[in-house]
Parts: C-alpha cells; sequence; structure tokens
C-alpha cells in the first residue's frame, strides 16, 4: 500500500511549515481521528530525512510503535527504535521512540520532535516538552483532541496551532464514515463522586461490573442491530471488560479481552483474528482508545464497524477518541451503541467543535461547554439532532405542552411548534400510501414504507 497525500492534508502540512518558517519552534497539529495524521507527520519525517536531520517521533504506546513504524515503511523511510526492549540503530537519522524510554534519556535531543496522541502521558510530556525548548527542538505535535483529559490545555506545551477539517466535513467527503448513533439503555451515575473532573474511578468500576443488566443489553442490542460487524466494546475495567467478554461468549459471539498487561505477541494475534472475522467481539478498558487503527495493526484492508460504549466519561478528549475509532471511512455506516450516557454529556460526534490550546472551562460535573441538544427516539432510541419526527423509523414526537425558561437572559424554546404544523399539513395533503412514501423518502427516514404505512393506517 502507498499514501498519497489528499488536498487538506496538503494544506494541514503548508500551515505547518509557514507557522515553522515564520519562527514558531513549538506547534500542534490538529486533525480529527482518521484524518491521517500519521501520514501527515510521516511526509514532514520524510523531508526531515532528505536533509540529513534528526528526528524522533515519540509516541505513548508500545502497539504504536509497530503501526508508526508500518507507516515510515509505506514512506520508504528508514528508521531504528528508541524503546525498552527493541533494537537502537544509532546510525539512524529517524527514530521511533516510546515517551516513557525518551523522558529517561533526555540528554539525546534531536533536531525534530513528533509528538503522536499528544494529549496523552501529560508527566512524561511535561519533562520532554520542557527540555527539547530549551535545546531549541522544533517540536510538533499532534492530536484529534488537543486537551489533555483532564481538560488542560496544551498551550503548556506549544506555542500554536493548525486545525484540520471537521468531523463532518471528513464524512461528507467520503474521508470518514458516516455513522446511526443509538442510545437502548444508560446507566444511573448521579450518586459517583466526580474526581478531577471524572466519575470516580473505583466508584464506576463497582457501578458498571454489577450492572449486568446493561451489560447483558449491549450484548442484545449487537445481536440485533450490529450481527457480523466488527465491534469494540469500551468498559471501565479489565474486570468489566473481562465480563462483557464472557456475556458475549455465553450469547455464542466469539469474544476476546485485551488490556496493558497482555504481552505484544498475543495482542498481534487477537488483532488479527478480529480482523480475519474469527472474533466478532473485541473488549478493552482504555488500551484501544488513542490511535488504534485495525486496518494498519493488522496489515490488512479492514475496519471497526461498530462499538458498544460501556465507558462513561465526563473528557470529552477521551470520547472523542473512542468515536474515532470506529468512524475510519468505510461505505456503510458505523454503529455506535450508547449505554453509557456519553452522548447527551457530549452531543453526537459530528458536532462542531472548536478547538483551543487553552484550558477547558470545567464545573464540578465536568466539562462546562454547552452541548448541542441531542433527542433520543423512545420507539427505536435513534440519536440524532432536535426535529419533530425521528429521521430512523419515523416516529413522530407528541406535541407537549412547554413553557420558555429563561437562562441568562436568554430563551431556549425546547421544541418548535411551527415546524411540526408544517410537517402536519404536509401529510394532511398526501391521500394515498404511495404520497406518504414519497414524502418520507423526501425526508430521508430510514424506513419511509413502515413510516408512511403507519400514518396511512391512522386515518382508518
Amino acid at each position: 500500500m502507498t499514501y498519497t497525500l489528499t488536498n487538506d492534508q496538503i494544506v494541514l502540512i503548508q500551515q505547518a511549515k509557514d507557522k515553522v518558517r515564520g519562527g514558531c519552534k513549538s506547534l500542534l497539529i490538529q486533525g480529527a481521528t482518521g484524518s491521517g495524521k500519521t501520514v501527515i507527520a510521516s511526509e514532514i519525517i520524510s523531508g526531515a530525512y532528505r536533509k540529513d536531520k534528526v528526528c524522533f517521533f515519540i509516541v505513548p504506546r508500545r502497539d504504536l510503535l509497530r503501526q508508526t513504524s508500518a507507516t515510515l515503511k509505506e514512506f520508504g523511510i528508514p528508521h531504528s527504535f528508541i524503546a525498552a526492549g527493541l533494537r537502537c540503530d544509532t546510525r539512524a537519522k529517524i527514530f521511533v521512540c516510546s515517551t516513557n524510554t525518551v523522558k529517561n534519556r533526555l540528554k539525546i535531543v534531536p533536531d525534530i520532535a513528533v509528538i503522536d496522541e499528544a494529549h496523552v502521558g501529560a508527566k512524561g510530556m511535561d519533562k520532554i516538552a520542557a527540555r527539547y525548548k530549551a535545546a531549541g527542538v522544533v517540536i510538533i505535535m499532534l492530536s484529534a483532541t488537543p486537551w489533555k483529559l483532564s481538560g488542560r490545555g496544551l498551550g503548556c506545551w506549544v506555542d500554536d496551532m493548525v486545525c484540520g477539517p471537521s468531523v463532518r466535513w471528513l464524512i461528507d467527503n467520503k474521508r470518514l464514515s458516516e455513522y446511526r448513533a443509538f442510545a437502548p439503555s444508560t446507566p444511573d451515575l448521579s450518586a459517583l463522586r466526580i474526581t478531577a473532573g471524572d466519575y470516580n474511578g473505583k466508584q464506576l468500576s463497582e457501578k458498571m461490573e454489577s450492572d449486568r443488566v446493561l451489560i447483558g443489553n449491549s450484548v442484545k442490542h449487537y445481536q440485533q442491530h450490529a450481527a457480523g460487524k466488527l465491534n469494540i466494546a469500551y468498559c471501565v475495567s479489565i474486570a468489566h471488560s473481562q465480563i462483557v467478554a464472557q456475556s458475549f461468549r455465553d450469547a455464542g459471539i466469539s469474544a476476546m479481552h485485551m488490556d496493558g498487561e497482555t504481552p505484544d505477541d498475543e495482542r498481534v494475534r487477537i488483532i488479527k483474528a478480529f480482523a480475519r472475522r474469527e472474533i466478532m467481539v473485541l473488549t478493552n478498558c482504555d488500551l484501544l482508545t488513542f490511535g488504534f487503527d485495525l486496518s494498519t495493526a493488522s496489515g490488512m484492508d479492514v475496519t471497526v464497524e461498530a462499538m458498544s460504549d460501556l465507558r462513561p466519561t465526563m473528557s470529552l478528549a477521551l470520547q472523542c477518541q473512542k468515536w474515532g475509532r470506529v468512524l475510519r471511512y468505510k461505505p456503510y455506516p458505523a454503529l455506535i451503541f450508547d449505554h453509557s450516557n456519553n452522548i447527551r454529556q457530549h452531543s453526537l460526534p459530528d458536532a462542531d467543535r472548536v478547538w483551543t490550546l487553552a484550558d477547558r472551562e470545567r464545573n464540578g460535573r465536568g466539562d462546562s461547554e454547552k452541548t448541542i441538544p441531542v433527542r433520543m427516539c423512545s420507539q427505536c432510541y435513534f440519536c440524532h439532532k432536535p426535529s419533530a419526527i425521528c429521521p430512523n423509523c419515523g416516529y413522530e414526537y407528541p406535541i407537549i405542552a412547554r413553557e420558555i425558561d429563561e437562562v441568562d437572559g436568554e430563551l431556549a424554546e425546547i421544541q418548535i411548534a411551527a415546524e411540526k404544523k408544517e410537517a402536519r399539513m404536509e401529510q394532511g395533503k398526501a391521500r394515498s400510501l404511495d404520497e406518504l412514501i414519497a414524502i418520507g423518502k423526501e425526508r430521508g427516514y430510514k424506513n419511509p414504507v413502515f413510516w408512511a404505512k403507519k400514518v396511512h393506517g391512522s386515518r382508518k
């Protein structure tokens, strides 16, 4: 496989080069998961190699060492490693490095440091950034979500940022997959303490491990809506991940658990079996979240098709990373089953978001940024932007008397009566079943025939 840069990648690389030429020596490149940040980094490193510069490509996890190395090979870039257990050829100019190893070898300084998944590994990155800045190293950081999981901005490490296209633009231009999101069941987390801006880990683990109804629902909805699709389940603890994997197996679905203690060769074996569909569900706890690309990791042209989200979080950065694993491009929609209330917490995966280097404002219950309202259909559990009718099954939401509440001087309406009235008038003018079906198709309903028959039958 060879890589051809897309126009938006070329523009982003040029913007980064212009910043560096203008005197910026520490820069962050923001790009949505699946937009090709590793390819962008490889192109930058290729230029450094041609200029005989020493360049470190630093990644936070061992499994990303192999993925990054595979991409560099596709670019024809000779390289070695600076990572525990891997041979280091000191004659090389380009090195793929582990964050944990580099932070303990700060006497060795490159000309250029490209740092992937920059939001991960705060303590180690503090040391690396401070040392490299003092030494005049050109620092290029990469992240889809340029906030640490705590909400702290990456302006503490870099001086400027360039941003790639939005998730919605990438979907519309077939760079990422379209998706369908459902929230069939969610846990009650109101009694959990908040620690460092997220749910208390111990309490969350106890809650999710004991909620066997929720785990059972995740299996049921996979069987009903995603059977035969490659599914990743995100869990809150190793024990939770093992319980979920066993629940899928008990239902006759091949499933395996992976965690940070799984040996490297065993991880490779499991991932390849997953890619070959010998395993249909892969459960994990914070392992397949940052930077995981099934195609590169397995060496096969395959992508994750569905996700069962059983990992509640108040961190927008973490949630966007999880969604990113299933949104890699395929010619059919990814399926997202939210069993964690994360869509209500953070809005839809393709909601417009503004990324900055500043700290993310937070309050006692997580991020304080207002999220775009999301409606969840009570009939099919489909999640969508507010509308009078569910675009998936055509269910018409009942008109509910409401009050307009004044909040900080702004008026917020929950439903727009005019839109409902217009929709009803259009339906009323349709005299036949075929006319109703045509309306359903024009509105983009997933099941226009089902909706039309329901409306037509109610007139009898």
